[in-house]
């Protein structure tokens, strides 16, 4: 079943080749095809896809170099400008991408910024998120055996392989260029005396597509390395190494994020449809609330002009309270019309204390009630008053006493015998 979608775009940017890999990320030479954006677009499924990249190497430079482990954390900053003299152009027209630490030494590869911020751009357009790049000639095997005194070290084997867009040599890890073939030889005798590898040559893994170019790759080859080729192998151009061993170019600004574009293409229409429902919800509340309050400013205006008919002057703050309060003030309640009998019965009760006077007279509507502040010359006559009243049948609370020299005030409550 096919589960990853590798792409090769050329040195324009404009031709692209794919094939999509196995769960064991081998090739399905079935899928293999090649064409422009367009070509690619229509073989692609209705859903977004992510894919792996590989952009052509001679568009790539890489290069070892060294650092202090002061400078690990600024690593990818200060890099870059340690290459500035030997860049041809500004230093910020370029992507760098960094490989794995190896004491004191890292592998940089770097292109052009702009070439490569097309690519991602054109392969966006159609759905294609890129979540990993590499360098063609990063993604050829390595062949790697055992470092000991009798086995070749891991950096003796490269492996060197010509397809259409030139030949690719991978002569460690992270480091590999492609060339024109005329120029091949001639890279290949600078490269090992820039090594210093002259008496100490390297084996050479030979890879073509078919019998022919292998032979051609051959006779590239300069005599003095002819005996140094280790194997030949005819192979697809999709049988490359796909693990995450080599330099990653999909760092810093070209890598992977948060597919928020892909989320929002596939949730768009939901989300207009919320927002309209929002919309719509919102404005039916804001009318309701409008409606609302002009219901109520109508309401409020016409209880004003009732309560004007009832008391045409006056401070209007609240018309049921007001009005509550004057039909209170209007009709007193049932036993204020006792007030008469009930002093009657209070006042015979002073004939026998000459001693007390009156200084005030409170009577309660709403309870019948009548409250009188009381002077004496001793207290013993205030007390005798409130046994003779209660002799007729009433009941006297004390409400309140003090006194002050020979003068004793109280204030008394007479309550009606029906209550």
């Amino acid at each position: 079943m096919s589960e990853q979608l590798v792409i090769s775009v050329d040195q324009s940017g404009d031709t692209f080749r794919w094939c999509w890999l196995t769960a064991g990320r081998e090739p399905d030479l079935s899928t293999a095809a090649a064409g422009d954006l367009a070509a690619l677009a229509e073989s692609l499924p209705a859903t977004p896809v992510q894919a792996w990249l590989i952009v052509p190497g001679n568009r790539v430079v890489t290069r070892e170099l060294e650092y202090l482990d002061k400078e690990k954390k600024h690593l990818r900053t200060l890099l870059p400008f340690q290459m500035e003299e030997t860049l041809i152009g500004d230093v910020d027209n370029f992507h760098f991408a960094l490989g794995p630490l190896n004491q004191g030494k890292v592998c940089v590869a770097w292109l052009e910024k702009a070439w490569l911020e097309a690519v991602y751009s054109a392969l966006s357009e159609i759905n294609i998120e890129v979540t990993r790049c590499w360098s063609a000639p990063l993604t050829l095997p390595l062949t790697v055996t055992p470092v000991t005194d009798t086995e070749t070290p891991v950096d003796d084997h490269w492996t060197i392989q010509l397809d259409t867009q030139g030949i690719h040599t991978r002569y460690a890890s992270g480091m590999g260029f492609s060339i024109e073939p005329a120029w091949f030889g001639q890279a290949l005798q600078l490269l090992l005396t820039d090594q210093k590898r002259v008496d100490n040559l390297p084996l050479l893994h030979l890879r073509a597509h078919t019998k022919e170019d292998l032979q051609a790759l051959r006779e590239q080859i300069p005599a003095s390395l002819l005996h140094r080729i280790a194997d030949e192998t005819v192979v697809s151009a999709w049988r490359r190494d796909y693990s995450d061993k080599s330099i990653n170019l999909g760092q810093g600004e070209f890598s992977q994020r948060l597919p928020i574009e892909r989320w929002w293409r596939n949730w768009r229409y939901i989300a207009a449809f919320a927002a309209a429902c929002l919309t719509v919800h919102v404005g039916i509340l804001l009318y309701q609330l409008q409606d609302y309050r002009q219901e109520n400013i109508a309401i409020r205006k016409a209880m004003e002009e009732e309560y004007r008919r009832v008391v045409p002057e006056g401070t209007y703050v609240d018309a049921e309270r007001q009005l509550t309060g004057l039909v209170r003030q209007q009709q007193p309640s049932g036993q204020g019309g006792s007030a008469v009998s009930l002093l009657a019965k209070i006042f015979p009760s002073f004939d026998d204390n000459s001693s007390i006077t009156i200084r005030s007279v409170q009577y309660l509507g709403d309870s019948g009630d009548v409250n009188m502040q009381l002077q004496a010359t001793d207290f013993a006559a205030i007390e005798k008053l409130r046994n003779d009243t209660e002799q007729q049948g009433l009941q006297v609370e004390l409400l309140s006493s003090s006194v002050q020299g020979n003068v004793h005030s109280a204030r008394l409550k007479f309550t009606p015998p029906s209550r």
